[in-house]
């Protein structure tokens, strides 16, 4: 009988303690999700802030035509106030998918570029982020073209030394991101 309870007593303490600590960790995600949910959308408005910088606070734009995420848009976002959009656009980079967020004024022009998320090659790839490759796309609109060497025409993107994909992904973002816009403002 005493090997019995050596066995059985181990397991039903441990099978205590295990939902002890489920049951806390319920109670603290429960208490703790929607402040976390909050700073997500803090942190999310504070990013499109920062590219479209007259925007004020932003609504998500639900577009019933064609699937944004065919067009590489994950979401996009119009400022309440009529400043422009925000647009986040995933494409394929070198090292992964690349994340940035597009501002675009009602003009349909570039206003602020960020990068989001990227796995670009260090020192190479991930001069994307630099504020001189993104400082290329601001007040660019319509069609743009990477070049190699330096622009010759106004919508040109200089593509980075030696990082011909990651700059590649970044236009090729900034013309979805363009393109999005477009079909959301014939469509309202």
């Amino acid at each position: 009988m005493s090997k019995t309870k050596e066995i059985v007593m181990p397991v039903v303490v441990l099978g205590l303690v295990c939902l002890i600590v489920t049951s806390l960790l319920a109670v603290t995600n429960y208490f703790t999700a929607p402040i976390i949910a909050q700073a997500a959308v803090e942190k999310a408005n504070e990013s499109r802030r920062v590219v479209l910088p007259e925007g004020d606070s932003f609504t998500q734009v639900v577009y019933e035509g064609m699937a944004m995420s065919e067009l590489g848009i994950s979401e996009i976002y119009q400022a309440d106030n009529g400043a422009g959009y925000a647009v986040t656009a995933v494409t394929s980079g070198y090292g992964g998918d690349i994340s940035v967020m597009f501002g675009i004024d009602n003009e349909g022009a570039i206003v602020g570029v960020e990068v989001l998320e990227h796995g670009e090659t260090q020192g190479l790839g991930d001069r994307i982020a630099t504020v001189d490759f993104k400082g290329q796309f601001i007040g660019k609109s319509g069609s743009l073209n990477l070049v190699k060497g330096s622009a010759s025409g106004e919508n040109d993107i200089v593509a980075l030394t030696g990082a011909t994909i990651s700059s590649t992904a970044m236009t090729n973002a900034a013309n979805c991101a363009l393109e999005a816009v477009n079909l959301v403002k014939g469509a309202q």
